[in-house]
């Protein structure tokens, strides 16, 4: 009984409810009623609104700031209504901020494949792997795996993995005139603007790694870095705490990947990421994952600095 009354007291406001709502709908259209609708900027207002976003990004310097005042000085203003973001001072981008899941997929695959060779090659059966000599470790196993992570980037020809321990230029620059620079066992080298950049060096060890091999690679690998960064930092200025210099020190069957920055108030800073087993038998899902993972990290690091040195 009770519920049947509910239901009763609620029918009989129902009606009510739908003359009120006609009523304030009514109020709406005459305009008693003010609401927050969007109001179109004019022409001045958004020329004020472009000349302010101009200010604030003409107070950075940094490579970035300078692209994104360049960019916004080239838009014609006249052709800005109030809809677009950019008449608002807000800069909007619609490309994507991170690799697609397949394109990701794809450099997986390449990883795997590289995976799949070296398992099937019987030079790092577990017996026969202790007498590997550095050389074929690095090129069959490090430099392949190095190569399919990188596969696809978005740069030209003009960047490429050096394998032959070429001297470093920014090592020779930092050692003065008539100096001989360090020989990394491996870097990623580009020409961009004329300059040469070492954005990446790579020490290797055979599959079976003594304690003071590691420990002289170790020391070796911070100095290429840290020499790596002042020769950028020469000719760029990129944005600090975002740019760095990759070092990776295979040491036997361990990779570890490691990072160079300067930080805002310009002091270097060396990080260590991430460390992984390198599967060269035959190994379990966790082990090839994580190597994968780490050769991902070491790909968006790259993709970034680029990204940064270009802009």
């Amino acid at each position: 009984m009770e519920g049947s009354s509910r239901q009763l007291r609620i029918f009989q406001i129902l009606p009510q409810f739908d003359s009120a709502f006609e009523g304030v709908y009514t109020l709406y259209d005459i305009g008693a009623i003010k609401t927050d609708k969007e109001q179109p900027l004019s022409s001045d207002q958004i020329e004020k609104n472009i000349n302010e976003l101009k200010r604030k990004l003409g107070k950075d310097t940094t490579p970035l700031y300078q692209h994104l005042y360049s960019g916004v000085s080239k838009i014609p203003i006249q052709e800005l209504t109030w809809k677009d973001p950019l008449a608002n001072q807000v800069i909007s981008d619609k490309s994507e901020l991170k690799e697609s899941e397949g394109d990701i997929s794809c450099i997986v695959k390449e990883v795997l494949n590289v995976l799949k060779d070296v398992w099937n090659n019987l030079a790092f059966d577990s017996e026969v792997a202790k007498t590997l000599n550095e050389g074929t470790y690095q090129s069959t196993v490090i430099v392949s795996a190095i190569r399919a992570s990188l596969k696809n980037l978005p740069i030209d020809t003009s960047f490429f993995i050096s394998t032959s321990e070429k001297q470093s230029v920014a090592s020779a620059d930092r050692k003065g005139e008539g100096n001989s620079g360090r020989r990394p066992d491996i870097m990623f080298v580009g020409k961009y603007r004329e300059k040469i950049f070492e954005l990446m060096y790579i020490e290797c060890s055979r599959l079976i790694c003594s304690p003071q091999k590691k420990t002289d690679d170790e020391i070796k690998l911070w100095r290429e870095a840290n020499d790596g960064m002042y020769w950028v930092l020469q000719s760029f200025k990129p944005d600090k705490d975002q740019f760095g210099i990759i070092s990776m020190q295979v040491a036997g069957n361990i990779l570890h990947l490691n990072v160079i920055v300067r930080d805002k108030v310009n002091v270097h800073r060396y990080y260590h990421l991430q460390s992984a087993k390198i599967p060269v038998q035959l190994s379990n899902e966790s082990v090839v994952t994580k190597f994968i993972e780490t050769l991902l990290l070491l790909r968006n690091i790259i993709i970034t600095n680029l990204s940064l040195l270009y802009h």
